[in-house]
């Protein structure tokens, strides 16, 4: 009988009540990733000419490496579980495009108001009726503009000054004129922004006062040079003052100036240097006490009760923590972060191991100020340059296939379960389905982001909780045969079994577990789901299963009819040893051999090497499968393709606007080759570009004087009223110029000359448009069908790859010291690792040759990285099932060890072939439905469906031999190649003995 069915029930119960409730009440439930729903696009650049001004950045400093550097600090930041998937790489020499899936990006709440007062052409200022629903900074949209904001208070919006092109309307200042009481409407708000703008500069100094001040320097007169330094430089900021010399009218060179954060109204109706504080310099190494010393932040409360940050200082620079706070008691120290004093509270005892920062924030404002914190400080401020929203990767057909092709094999696998096991199989597809909405659940309730590759990995998830119910399932079968009631069978069933689910799980769990805490992006977000997985899997399995068995023994079950694949096996597995042996290397050597000979282009995706981005214009609204049809049929380049509609062209069923990012032919992203692409992309595309950015009809249904109907589409956004002025120009009479819905695009209704015809009024307005600028400056440049082309970097460069590779290293090492703890010898562990690799480079091999012969588009991306990943850990399940065998036949049979290996594999042969085929069918369905498509989906499963046969083959023929091997060269066989134990090897080692027994003698 099982013991405390009654917690078992509740936890069940809770367990399910809880998921339920996140996948009900959450709305959506998942963030869809890229490939499934699009997202935000947003581009910054780096101004790295500006940072050596400041001297932000040193010269000798490597502008590559700098850069790799800011997008790691801006993903760990965006992304610092790894769950989001977002798309951050290099655009260029000094650009980061950063796609964000789904909503995010997207305003948290909806704010809508009205306008105070009317607001005309170049307004810096939005005044609302009432701001109070509307964030800190976002865009708001007023009739047809988009207007980015930066900054609130009380109730006006200020526009940022520089701002962004969004691709609505470019937004600098308004374009348009706007009445009072238009609507305004919040768009997005900035909380992304505000993660990936922020520099991160924390540090902790001493306000200067009068008493403290050198000799002859009077901080009255120190205050009166920066009122005059900020009159006469209203928009520069305060640092640009500390970075004068005395001389040149800046402050003394023991204090700088910064700001106060601004709470109150008084405050933030003042100057920047109106509610400055003086702060002395760091004078020794010691005194300059920064972000860099934290070794820790936390959450916490301030003494008014509002959320406040808590640091904690590295062991190392405590004693300097504590000399500067002892030191300065009694004097007001200023937290200074990102140059602005957040708080200057007064040092009334030292303080050595930490403290708080506080300033009035929100719970949102410290949980992002958290997450700056611990990314660590950029060394140059990114800017945005574009921000817009952009359509799925995958088109809907694709989506459908990966659907169903998803639904079906789980289907597949359950009805397997149920013909096999027939009553136990049952009991194991509720407990699967049960263990599915708990994952679904546990996903949900850590935000995790749904891709594609992320949907067939929780299916493959699903597959280990299978492979448990097998283990168990088999064990029962094994001990009825033995003669055992069915109620013993199934208590020895469940007992025996368990150790064997435990290793094989905990292992995987803790190859997990360091690829969350070591590695970055994509890997963390794998091993977070792997880790769920595994939870879930294994409370189905030795819970929910057992306690579905339970009721029915309860209920009088007498016995459980299984299938009976491989029960009477005896195969002679190690005799083959040297044959299988040979054939892995030689297929290794080749494969490998292979994949070193391929070009990097033809070996890597866009993720490893970059490559070039276009933004399409289409002449009329089109589909983006039209679009994406056209372009992979291009050679070379369009089988890395990556299409997506721009949202915000979207007009009526299709867009005309897309982006297109692909390998170039080298895999160099040479822009150099710009001609020859765009020759390729004008060429596949002909007759759907745009041609045409000026188009006129003429109207004039009277026979008297005509009427032009003229559409200009430009490169950027232009008042209407300059667009007025140039084109009377070219001849049009009393125009009038309003703006459409579509990005950029104004529609002109005015009086012609009669005579005048289409053509000419045409290449009159080109000539014309074309030589003239706007009242900003701003040339009238039109529309092209390939406005913009640009170099990519990769994703996975730097210290993403240094660490990806650095995560995998370290947890092969830690599933060797886990078996040496559960299996008593190092040799195990080695046995298991070598098979592991064995089946990864295998695939790679199979990948590579299958890229070669053109099957599929075997090139090695994320989506590639996380199924070798989920290789390694599937494998590594039915290697330590045999190995826990061995482990239990050791002691009771005293036969050669490759004889007990032997009959061990046999013992288990039913329950391997079994794991194995349900995940194989998986997968083989999920390769099926996608076969032909050149997705994800097709080149993942192929990647899975190889890796689950040489893992059954690795099993058997790699991971025994070895452990053979590897047991008589550590001396712990007989001549004979009997296994000794371990008093008996302690023994035999104090005699001085030394047993040897080599690959030859199985």
């Amino acid at each position: 009988m099982l013991d405390h069915v009654a917690r078992k029930i509740t936890a069940i119960v809770v367990f399910l009540l809880i998921s339920v409730l996140f996948l009900v009440l959450k709305d959506p439930p998942f963030q869809l990733g890229l490939d499934l729903q699009g997202g935000t696009r947003l581009v910054y650049s780096v101004d790295f000419d500006a940072a050596y001004a400041d001297g932000r950045l040193d010269r000798s400093e490597n502008e590559v490496q700098v850069l790799e550097q800011i997008i790691q600090i801006i993903r760990n930041r965006v992304d610092p579980d790894g769950l989001l998937e977002p798309i951050i790489r290099a655009g260029g020499r000094d650009r980061i495009i950063i796609e964000l899936p789904g909503t995010l990006g997207l305003p948290s709440k909806e704010a809508k108001g009205e306008l105070a007062e009317p607001m005309t052409e170049g307004s810096d200022e939005i005044h609302l009726v009432d701001a109070s629903d509307f964030p800190e900074s976002g865009v708001v949209v007023i009739g047809h503009e988009r207007i980015r904001y930066n900054e609130k208070i009380g109730n006006t919006l200020r526009v940022e000054k520089d701002g962004a092109k969004l691709t609505g309307r470019a937004v600098k200042s308004p374009l348009e004129t706007h009445a009072a009481s238009d609507e305004v409407t919040l768009e997005k708000d900035d909380a992304f922004r505000a993660k990936i703008e922020s520099l991160g500069e924390l540090s902790f100094q001493i306000v200067a006062t009068a008493a403290d001040m050198p000799p002859g320097t009077d901080l009255a007169n120190e205050k009166e040079k920066l009122k005059v330094w900020a009159e006469a430089h209203p928009n520069a900021p305060l640092s640009a003052f500390n970075r004068l010399s005395p001389e040149e009218g800046g402050p003394d060179p023991s204090i700088e100036w910064f700001p106060q954060k601004a709470y109150t109204e008084a405050m933030k109706a003042a100057s920047p240097a109106d509610i400055a504080l003086p702060v002395f310099r760091p004078k020794t190494e010691s005194e300059k006490i920064t972000g860099a010393a934290l070794s820790r932040v936390y959450p916490t409360r301030d003494d008014f009760g509002y959320p406040a940050v808590g640091f904690e200082i590295q062991p190392s620079r405590r004693s300097d923590f504590g000399e500067f706070t002892g030191s300065n008691k009694g004097k007001q120290m200023a937290i200074i972060l990102n140059g602005e004093i957040f708080s200057a509270p007064s040092l009334d005892v030292k303080l050595v191991s930490g403290g708080r920062i506080q300033g009035r924030f929100t719970d949102e404002e410290v949980k992002n100020l958290m997450t700056v914190l611990r990314s660590g400080s950029l060394k140059i401020k990114p800017k945005i340059e574009n921000d817009e929203r952009v359509g799925a990767t995958l088109g809907d057909d694709y989506v459908r296939r990966g659907e169903i092709s998803g639904v079906i094999a789980l289907l597949s696998v359950l009805l397997f379960v149920i013909l096999y096991y027939r009553r136990l199989g049952i009991y194991a597809a509720i407990s699967l389905i049960l263990s599915f909405v708990m994952l679904l659940g546990a996903l949900s309730f850590g935000n995790a982001t749904l891709t594609l590759p992320g949907i067939a990995g929780i299916i493959l998830t699903i597959g280990m909780a299978v492979d448990a119910n097998i283990l168990i399932f088999d064990r029962i079968r094994e001990e009825m045969d033995r003669g055992r009631n069915v109620k013993q069978a199934a208590r020895e069933g469940f007992e025996k079994a368990s150790p064997a689910i435990l290793d094989a799980n905990i292992t995987t769990f803790l190859t997990a577990l360091i690829l969350r805490f070591v590695g970055t992006g994509p890997v963390r977000g794998f091993a977070v789901t792997l880790m769920w997985g595994i939870i879930t899997s294994v409370f189905a399995a030795l819970v929910t299963t057992r306690v579905l068995v339970h009721f029915d023994l309860v209920k009088g079950a007498k016995k459980y009819n299984v299938g009976q694949w491989f029960v009477t096996a005896n195969f002679a597995f190690m005799k083959k040893a040297k044959i299988a042996l040979g054939t892995s290397l030689t297929l290794i050597l080749l494969g490998v051999g292979l994949f070193a000979v391929t070009p990097d282009a033809e070996r890597f995706g866009i993720d490893f090497l970059g490559g070039v981005e276009a933004q399409l214009r289409t002449a009329k609204p089109e589909s983006v499968d039209l679009i994406r049809e056209k372009i992979k049929a291009i050679p070379v380049i369009g089988e890395s393709a990556d299409v997506k509609s721009i949202i915000e062209s979207a007009e009526g069923d299709g867009y005309t606007m897309f982006r297109a990012t692909f390998k170039t032919a080298d895999g160099s992203g040479d822009i150099a080759k710009d001609s020859d692409v765009r020759a390729l992309l004008t060429d596949a595309l002909e007759g759907i570009l745009l041609e045409r950015a000026v188009q006129v009809e003429l109207d004039n249904p009277d026979g008297g004087s005509p009427t032009a109907n003229v559409t200009l589409l430009f490169a950027q956004p232009h008042p209407t009223a300059d667009i007025a002025a140039v084109v009377e120009k070219a001849g049009l009479e009393n125009p009038v110029v309003e703006t459409t819905p579509t990005p950029n695009e104004y529609k002109v209704t005015a009086g012609v000359a009669v005579g005048m015809t289409a053509e000419d009024l045409t290449v009159k307005l080109q000539g014309v448009l074309g030589k003239e600028t706007d009242s900003s400056g701003s040339p009238f440049q039109f529309a092209d069908g390939i406005p913009s082309y640009s170099s990519v970097g990769g994703q996975v460069v730097g210290e993403l790859r240094d660490q990806a590779l650095l995560a995998m290293l370290f947890s092969l090492f830690v599933i060797v010291l886990y078996i040496r703890v559960r299996f008593a010898e190092y040799s195990y562990g080695f046995a298991a690792v070598m098979a592991l690799l064995h089946d990864v480079l295998i695939t790679l091999g199979a990948l590579t040759l299958a890229n070669k012969l053109g099957i599929l588009n075997g090139e090695i991306n994320l989506p590639i990285i996380a199924a070798f990943l989920t290789i390694i850990g599937y494998s590594l399940n039915d290697t330590i099932v045999i190995f826990d065998r061995v482990r239990e036949n050791l002691p009771r049979m005293k036969k050669p060890f490759a004889e007990v290996l032997n009959i061990s594999i046999n013992q288990t042969l039913s329950r391997t072939v079994l794991t194995s085929f349900t995940t194989f069918l998986a997968v083989a369905i999920l390769y099926v439905f996608n076969m032909g498509t050149g997705n994800v989906l097709e080149t993942f499963s192929f990647a899975m469906m190889v890796g689950v046969i040489t893992g059954t083959y690795s099993t058997i023929y790699v991971a025994n031999p070895l452990l053979v091997w590897l047991e008589g060269r550590s001396g712990r066989l007989t001549k004979d190649g009997i296994y000794i134990p371990a008093d008996a090897q302690r023994t035999s080692k104090g005699k001085g003995s030394k047993q040897e027994a080599q690959l030859g003698q199985i």
